[in-house]
């Protein structure tokens, strides 16, 4: 009789279905996959720097923007030690900031501004890459860290801080990061060492932004979690920090400094604004709606939804997490509550940045406590965290669209100011501020400040390239109205509103009149429409309008540029057209007023010579050649001035034939 091994091995094989414990078996192992990524220190950091990469690298290249380049040049001519007490340059006491830009400045005046964004990049990543030791110091845990420092690297508010080369708030930050590192290993290993550094690097941050004062009561937490190790006299180390935070804050409050900026706090708008940032993925997906609801309803609501993260971050990873992220969020906050003005916070999202790492941490924690939960809030915790990740990753691509266009003008600009270093140039319609559409939060202004009208463009020629045109800002809302307002983006210009006989003026001062154009496409093209120069006394002229002005010389290349010469004062209503035509048929019209419709033929000035520059562009017509006719005529009833050649015949149609051209 065969034994039961050899009756096993006889049995035919067949196909059974797996067991339910099998199956959950499998599920495991592929969650375990999903993990391993996260397990791995060097590949999870390696996918911090490929991130913070990814999002910042191209900010090496945006210049030097908002800031006034001359303020690089605080301190010129005074030694490191007069940085320290020469108070009168400063509106905050920051002489390490002050120490730093004065590095970035050459000789000869020009600002290294692709190694400031590198600073402001390295600082945001190296302190990306510090959040998961700096938490775990805190004893939190290891998913909850992790997350939060992807969300730290991606955290939208953060681009402004990033993205613009002056901000002290990353470096700053950094530096707090590093004390704190530093103290840790103090306590772990017992070396005073370790101590200098944290007490350094703290000195260091203070001494170079202020937003470290308020998170001197971390060293007081870092030494209590570790009592039992280091109670005696060594217990009371944070004292040497505390001391230090007390004699910069006596040194701070006695500074001088900008009226308007600090001592206006605790305004209603800005405690909002701050709340908002804690709740942000619900302000922005909100934001169409919250944007008509009151300040108070507003706070009132971001406030209900913080104090719920809080709770969630509590039930899921403990009070330790959640009373950390909120007390670094107060801390990082603090200042802007008590001591900014609301015209000063909501143009600076960049205030926000040493609070980010409590906001991260308040939403990794709870995508954190749900993904350990049963599977549906497993679910939730994969959808919450693509929420989030997709709401930051969308506005930093919108952002960075906006930065990449703004600062391409600029670095056009530099280059038009650099050619022209021997002329005076006036620009009309240059963007100050440029906004994102719609806003992305309700409270707040969202966008790119490029260049100030307290700033004279000249001043980022000098600082990139040591020389530059001399420079005038003028606004003239009326032209271009169109293209504004069917812009992707709301701007506001440089300057106020001015009329056609102050831009008269102004522009027969100037070599030469460039207006900047809104494209469809959202882009910006800075475009010659021309000048204004005294009559040379010629008396050869094309053709002859009426006899109050003349058409004295045409050139084409990529525009048409017309001269013409005022003789007498022309009726209020009078503008120009430029008709093409082609096989005897007319095409199109490019009517309007001289200079790119700023200045209107009426107020031409008798003895004056105006070239006025038309750009056709040619790409939109359909291949062939064009004949180009000219003239002048009266708005109210379409009645052409009479036209008459040198010799006194009066042309066709009262229009001048002044060429031809080809379209490809």
């Amino acid at each position: 009789m065969p034994d039961a091994r050899s009756i096993e091995t006889t049995q035919p094989f067949r196909l059974t279905a797996p067991s339910p414990a099998r199956t959950r078996s499998r599920r495991g192992r592929r969650l375990e996959r999903l993990h391993v990524f996260f397990k791995s220190r060097r590949l999870f950091n390696a996918l911090l720097i490929a991130i913070v990469l990814a999002l910042y690298t191209a900010s090496i290249n945006f210049g030097l923007i908002w800031d006034d380049p001359k303020w690089y040049q605080q301190g010129a001519g005074q030694s490191l030690g007069q940085l320290f007490t020469s108070l009168d340059t400063y509106q905050f006491y920051r002489p390490l900031a002050i120490g730093l830009n004065r590095l970035l400045v050459s000789p000869t005046g020009v600002v290294n501004a692709p190694l400031a964004h590198l600073i402001q990049v390295a600082a945001h990543l190296i302190a990306t890459l510090a959040v998961v030791p700096l938490l775990r110091a805190f004893k939190i845990d290891d998913r909850a860290a992790r997350i939060s420092a992807i969300l730290f690297a991606i955290y939208p508010l953060s681009y402004q801080a990033v993205a613009w080369q002056a901000p002290q708030q990353p470096i700053a930050t950094l530096a707090v990061f590093v004390s704190i590192l530093a103290a840790d290993r103090f306590l772990h290993l017992n070396r005073v060492r370790y101590l200098i550094a944290s007490v350094v690097t703290y000195a260091f941050a203070l001494l170079f932004q202020e937003s470290a004062l308020p998170f001197v009561w971390v060293f007081g937490w870092l030494a209590a979690s570790h009592w039992t190790r280091t109670k005696g006299s060594r217990s009371f180390w944070p004292l040497i920090h505390l001391a230090l935070a007390v004699l910069y804050f006596s040194i701070w409050l006695n500074v001088p400094r900008q009226a308007g900026v600090t001592g206006r706090g605790l305004d209603a708008r800005v405690l909002a604004y701050v709340v908002q940032s804690i709740a942000f993925p619900m302000a922005s997906a909100g934001s169409s709606v919250l944007i008509n609801w009151p300040v108070a309803t507003l706070t009132l609501v971001f406030a209900a939804i913080a104090v719920l993260l809080l709770l969630g971050a509590w039930r899921a990873r403990g009070w330790r997490a959640a009373l950390f992220s909120g007390a670094w969020i107060a801390a990082g906050v603090l200042p802007i509550v008590v001591g900014l003005s609301w015209s000063y916070v909501r143009i600076g999202s960049r205030l926000l940045y040493p609070a980010s790492l409590g906001i991260a941490l308040v939403w990794g924690s709870c995508i954190a406590g749900l993904w350990t939960g049963r599977l549906w809030q497993r679910v939730l915790s994969i959808g919450l965290a693509a929420i989030v990740i997709a709401i930051s990753i969308g506005q930093w691509n919108q952002l960075q669209r906006l930065y990449l266009m703004g600062t391409q003008h600029l670095d056009q600009t530099i280059i038009t100011l650099e050619k022209s270093s021997d002329q005076n140039l006036l620009f009309i319609n240059y963007p100050d501020r440029i906004e994102l559409l719609p806003p992305p939060y309700p409270l707040g202004n969202w966008g790119l400040i490029l260049t100030p009208v307290v700033q004279d463009l000249s001043d980022y020629a000098v600082a990139k390239v040591g020389y530059s045109a001399r420079t005038t800002s003028l606004s003239a809302f009326r032209a271009g109205t169109d293209q504004r307002g069917a812009w992707q983006y709301a701007v506001a210009m440089r300057g106020e509103d001015t009329p056609a006989e102050k831009l008269y003026e102004v522009a027969a001062q100037a070599d030469r009149v460039l207006i900047t154009d809104y494209l469809p496409d959202g882009q910006l093209r800075l475009r010659e429409v021309g000048s204004i120069r005294s009559s040379n006394a010629a008396t050869s002229f094309i053709a002859s309008f009426e006899g109050a002005a003349e058409l004295i010389a045409v050139t084409t290349d990529s525009s048409i540029n017309l001269t013409w010469r005022s003789l007498k004062p022309l009726s209020a209503d009078t503008t120009i057209f430029l008709h093409l035509w082609k096989d005897g048929a007319f095409v199109s019209a490019f009517d309007g007023d001289s200079l790119g419709g700023l200045i209107p033929p009426a107020i031409w000035q008798p003895g004056d010579e105006i070239i006025d520059v038309r750009r056709v562009d040619s790409n939109t017509l359909p291949a062939g050649r064009y004949e180009v006719r000219v003239g002048l005529y009266r708005r109210g009833d379409g009645v052409r001035y009479p036209a008459f050649d040198a010799n006194g015949q009066r042309l066709p149609d009262d229009a001048v034939t002044i060429g031809t051209f080809d379209a490809p």
